[in-house]
């Protein structure tokens, strides 16, 4: 009698193992191995599998990660005729979204790189300074985020200045 239970759970097992990985559908099986290439450091991979995906996918779960990862990738090229209006879009879609500060910090790096208009850097500074950060009982405020591309992002909100952490290493600094 034991050995016939040992025998309907190992088969119950396998079936529900072989079910679940069968589960996975070929949309999210796209996503993931896009997730696995970045994950990987093959950030030009990623960037094309995401591109598809999104193409292919335009309103998904995953949509917001994607458009950031993708915005992202221009920004880490130095594309930022691209990178500046995607992360634009971004704030304006997801202005209520968590990862909007990031983006919001990205737009301001690109723009302070680009130079093409020394104005619109200067404006996106008084734009991130616009309002005064009270912080109560502490010194600094932090937001994180960790993004599609396999970057760890960390802001530091400071009375005097805003510190920004790519991978724990400091990514630039802003001052008013």
């Amino acid at each position: 009698m034991e050995f016939q239970t040992v025998k309907f759970l190992s088969l119950f097992l396998s079936a529900f193992i072989s079910l679940s990985c069968a589960t996975l559908d070929p949309e999210q099986k796209k996503f993931h191995d896009a997730a696995k290439e970045a994950r990987d450091g093959n950030a030009d991979f990623a960037f094309m599998q995401f591109s598809e995906y999104l193409r292919e996918h335009p309103q998904t779960l995953h949509t917001k990660d994607i458009k950031f990862a993708i915005a992202e990738y221009h920004l880490n090229v130095k594309s930022y005729r691209q990178a500046i209006p995607l992360l634009d879009k971004y704030l304006i879609d997801y202005a209520g979204d968590p990862r909007a500060v990031i983006a919001k910090v990205l737009l301001y790096k690109a723009l302070s790189e680009f130079k093409d208009d020394p104005w619109v850097a200067q404006n996106a500074r008084e734009t991130f300074f616009e309002k005064s950060v009270f912080l109560v009982f502490s010194e600094s405020k932090v937001r994180r985020y960790k993004s599609l591309l396999n970057n760890d992002y960390e802001i530091i909100d400071y009375v005097d200045r805003v510190e920004v952490f790519r991978n724990g290493e400091l990514f630039f600094k802003i001052t008013p």
